[in-house]
């Protein structure tokens, strides 16, 4: 199982081992411990559903495990957890806040209630770590080495800029087609997304001037917007690839460990939200109306209000740095 799998419905051996190869700096100990908190997860039959944690706590406690152990074999359920968020591969509607909410509840922790994940208020800082890095000669094309490295950051920059203007899922993202904007001479784009469902995604003139920078420079048939410049050239990058390129600039700029792409949508969705844009409007914009609304949406006066709506009250990047 992949990053790129359907969603899975229940946690499964394969789905834990899929885990277990990603966790590169895990130590031998840490993978050992998950390994096996994990097999207790299997054999529980857990659905992925918002009482897991709840469920597994309580499967624990059948088992009389000590209070260390079972601490120990829920955060390793956690992990898993994140990391299926992180890559889009948790059902539709899946929120693991609440999950955890419901887990403090069972415990008889009835006042910590609802809250939803902390998105760190530097993260727009990750744009700019790459805007500002000094960009490889142009007209050193008898160089490959430089040539490559000035499209990968050409790359790397057009992908932030379009994670935070369009509060897109990494999926959304990494699936963008050079057709689909134009090599970034339009400001949105007809997509399908999660669940099988079509939403517009929209682009700031920031991501639209860092897509044309981008795509200016290449000289080559694939079609997908963001490729790979090295192994497996041409080919789409993948949702673990844009993670560690949000990873390795948050590492630099010392960010909390809660920076990933999907924060850029938690980010903006706050954001635009503090600014005063309408809930219902937020709603849309992320993808997450139901159907109904989903087809008023792409009528043509509903999406001219939505780009009316992110002009009015969306920051750019710049603007959101430093802003409480």
């Amino acid at each position: 199982m992949t990053p790129d799998s359907p969603s899975p419905t229940t946690v499964s051996d394969a789905l834990a081992e899929a885990f277990l190869a990603a966790l590169h700096d895990a130590s031998d100990n840490t993978r050992a411990a998950y390994k096996a908190g994990l097999s207790l997860a299997v054999e529980a039959k857990l659905e992925l559903n918002e009482a897991i944690l709840q469920r597994f706590s309580a499967f624990l406690a059948k088992r009389k495990f000590a209070r260390a152990t079972r601490r120990l074999y829920l955060s390793s359920l956690r992990r898993l957890l994140q990391w299926m968020d992180a890559n889009d591969m948790l059902p539709a509607g899946f929120n693991r806040a609440k999950a955890e909410a419901k887990l403090r509840v069972s415990r008889g922790d009835v006042r910590a209630g609802y809250r939803h994940r902390a998105v760190d208020p530097d993260l727009p800082r990750i744009i700019a770590y790459y805007d500002a890095q000094l960009l490889p000669e142009a007209d050193n094309q008898s160089n490959k080495r430089s040539k490559t490295k000035r499209l990968e950051l050409l790359r790397d920059r057009a992908i932030m800029h379009t994670l935070y203007a369009s509060a897109g899922r990494v999926s959304e993202v990494a699936s963008l087609t050079r057709a689909q904007l134009a090599d970034g001479r339009s400001s949105e784009a007809l997509i399908t997304g999660k669940g099988n469902k079509q939403r517009m995604l929209f682009l700031t003139p920031e991501a639209q001037a860092a897509i044309q920078a981008y795509c200016n420079e290449r000289d080559d048939p694939y079609p997908a917007l963001f490729i790979s410049h090295r192994r497996n050239k041409g080919q789409p990058l993948t949702r673990m690839s844009i993670w560690r390129i949000v990873k390795r600039a948050a590492k630099a700029l010392g960010l909390s460990k809660t920076a990933s792409p999907h924060a850029f949508r938690h980010y903006r969705a706050t954001q635009l939200l503090n600014e005063g844009m309408p809930l219902e409007s937020v709603q849309a914009y992320l993808g997450h109306a139901s159907p109904e609304t989903t087809r008023i949406v792409y009528a043509h006066t509903r999406t001219a209000v939505l780009r009316d709506q992110l002009d009015t009250y969306g920051l750019s990047a710049k603007e959101a740095i430093g802003r409480e």
